[in-house]
């Protein structure tokens, strides 16, 4: 089952994000289909790191883009980005102190309700100034 399912609606017209923001949301989809129990602790806690590794490395090729390309908004998509690595941390935080269902719910909200909204809204912004340049 696929939570959320990528769409052109979240196309930023830069390819290589397009594919970054499509393998993010394959990371979501797969600790949310992983049924968050502690059977499989092991498998949750690799997918959360490997989440978090790639938020950053996401992080950093998107905002180098838009620095290149004088994004005139960039200290408000900045502040974003830092918002969501930080609650991308605090879910890795709440899974290492046991509560799997906060995890659940956490995850649900930040992929439905900042993830998917910063894609098509947010990052929109960015794309008649990166995407004719890159």
């Amino acid at each position: 089952m696929t939570y959320v399912a990528w769409d052109e609606s979240m196309s930023v017209g830069v390819p290589v994000l397009d594919e970054e923001h499509r393998r993010l949301l394959d990371l979501f989809n797969g600790l949310l289909e992983s049924g968050i129990t502690p059977a499989n602790r092991e498998e949750l806690s690799s997918l959360l790191a490997s989440l978090q590794d790639y938020v950053a490395v996401h992080f950093a090729r998107e905002e180098a883009m838009m620095e290149r390309c004088g994004y005139p908004e960039m200290d408000g998509h900045l502040a974003a980005h830092r918002y969501f690595a930080d609650e991308v941390e605090k879910l890795a935080r709440d899974f290492d102190g046991d509560n799997p269902t906060m995890l659940r719910v956490d995850l649900i909200l930040l992929l439905k309700d900042w993830f998917v909204e910063h894609i098509q809204q947010t990052d929109s912004l960015y794309k008649p100034y990166v995407g004719e340049k890159v």
